[in-house]
């Protein structure tokens, strides 16, 4: 078997298919869906994978708007995952590129399922929606989704070529504060201000925040802060998140924080009510075999790559947690200057066009050569699941 030819035709493939992942993708940002509401998304993307012989379910378990595209060899051999992100931000639209990461999602599958009958396995293009916030992947992941996949990639348009790249655990916690209700003028004294309760504990974080460890990020909004300026506020509320590069750090920072949020409750005699989700999630688990082969595929095709250590990025997503169950790699590939953060109305801007199209051929051809590695080589696929057994510490249930 013909490994070189494989990998050609796979490519050749995705450029075959570029007019239809360009049109995918421009179509999303023109077009941007929030969470869960991704209807125009998953339908333009089942399309294109319907017409490329896919066995296509629209809709899984609870989620209406994720989907399955299945195409199998009929002979034994992996099942390999490559996963479709496609909800936008608020304001801040494609800002995380996730018009790409689809596009280049559904490529790889295409490039893949061109060569797949030949050399067995199955491919699956996996749509999961949710991913800014909703937690879709932990959702599909309790629901039994992510069952039999031997390996599943995903690519983040960014500012680096980085195979082995990371994310960190994140939690987040909506806080309010109850007061009492008062004239602010005639006679403030009656009254208990919960605005100044968020505040003193906004105050007590960024204090905090001088002596937490480095990897760990603290960052909130004011979601309500009163009703009137003549009014004592006596209902406000905020949305807090708390990030660091693992599961113990963050476990450790928590009560920190926490101790901040009560004692602004005490200082104020505002009633506190908040409650932090039971599990945060996990940074990912990128398997350092499996992102060492895409490192190889990438320059293949003419990228240049950075190692895992010259990343300082802080991101998370869904991902994390679902990479603790199967072998996973989320590689960042290069499509914006350094100086265009994601989450900014210039990287939305920066997820169209030229550099854009040639991060969704890439990101695809590179996963669907490391796909066809992992399927025709037994003992790269050997070394991949042996790191992620002695790697990945598996809780005894779903999510």
């Amino acid at each position: 078997m013909n490994v070189s030819a494989l990998k050609k035709a796979a490519q050749q493939a995705v450029d075959a298919a570029a007019a239809t992942l360009f049109d995918i993708s421009n179509k999303m940002h023109a077009d941007v869906e929030l969470s869960f509401e991704e209807v125009k998304a998953q339908a333009w993307q089942c399309a294109a994978l319907k017409a490329a012989g896919f066995a296509v379910e629209e809709g899984l378990g609870s989620l209406k708007t994720a989907f399955r595209a299945t195409m199998s060899s009929g002979k034994p051999g992996p099942r390999v995952a490559f996963l479709c992100e496609y909800d936008g931000l608020p304001v801040y639209g494609q800002s995380c590129g996730h018009n790409v990461v689809a596009a280049a999602g559904v490529g790889a599958a295409i490039g893949l399922a061109k060569i797949i009958k030949e050399i067995g396995g199955e491919v699956i293009a996996l749509g999961t929606p949710g991913e800014e916030g909703g937690g879709g992947k932990n959702i599909m992941h309790r629901e039994g989704f992510f069952e039999g996949i031997d390996a599943m990639m995903l690519v983040y348009p960014g500012m680096d070529n980085i195979a082995h790249s990371r994310t960190v655990g994140a939690t987040r916690v909506q806080v309010e504060y109850f007061g009492k209700a008062a004239h602010a003028a005639a006679r403030p004294e009656l009254g208990i201000n919960a605005l100044d309760a968020l505040l003193l504990a906004f105050n007590g974080i960024s204090a905090l925040r001088q002596q937490l460890p480095s990897d760990v990020r603290v960052h909130s909004i004011i979601t309500k802060g009163g009703t009137l300026p003549q009014v004592v506020p006596d209902h406000t509320a905020a949305m807090i998140t708390v990030r660091a590069n693992d599961a113990e750090t963050l476990a450790k920072v928590i009560p920190r924080i926490d101790a901040c949020l009560t004692g602004a409750a005490q200082m104020t005699g505002a009633r506190l009510e908040r409650t932090w989700p039971e599990k945060p999630g996990r940074e990912l688990l990128s398997n350092f075999a499996l992102a060492q082969r895409f490192d190889h595929n990438l320059q293949a095709l003419g990228r240049v790559t950075r190692p895992r250590d010259e990343l300082s990025g802080a991101w998370s997503g869904d991902t994390g947690n679902v990479s603790w169950f199967v072998p996973t790699i989320q590689p960042q590939i290069a499509m914006t200057a350094r100086d265009v953060p994601p989450h900014s109305h210039e990287f939305h801007a920066a997820s169209i066009g030229l550099a854009a199209e040639a991060c969704i051929l890439d990101s695809a051809k590179a996963m669907a050569m490391t796909a066809i590695d992992l399927i025709c080589d037994e003992a790269f696929a050997r070394e991949a699941k042996a790191e992620f057994a002695a790697t990945s510490v598996m809780p005894p249930a779903r999510g």
